[in-house]
């Protein structure tokens, strides 16, 4: 396992920090937060600048999961299923990014 520090390299494990600190606004029940819509406003124009980088459809899917969180008015069990939902999203985005930054030999 090996880490080399370039720009594209800090930039990935900046967003899995601000991923995880997503993850930790959700599980203390702040859904009415603007810092996950400002996470995933920031990750479509990463996912969209090229490269080999989130498959954008991802991004898209927990975007639309962080809007919809946003409704006040949904049930308990929907909403926890929701974040469930977008927790694993947030999980396979960390993964992702992960696996760019950390080359594993």
């Amino acid at each position: 396992m090996s880490f080399v520090a370039t720009p594209f390299s800090v930039t990935t494990m900046l967003f899995i920090a601000f991923a995880v600190f997503v993850m930790f606004t959700r599980m203390k029940g702040w859904l009415d937060s603007n810092i996950p819509i400002f996470f995933y406003l920031i990750m479509v124009v990463y996912a969209n600048s090229g490269g080999d980088r989130v498959p954008p459809l991802v991004v898209y899917v927990g975007f639309g999961l962080a809007l919809l969180l946003r409704f006040e008015f949904m049930n308990m069990k929907v909403t926890k299923f929701i974040k469930f939902l977008e927790f694993c999203v947030l999980g396979a985005i960390v993964y992702i990014c992960f696996g760019h930054v950390v080359e594993f030999y």
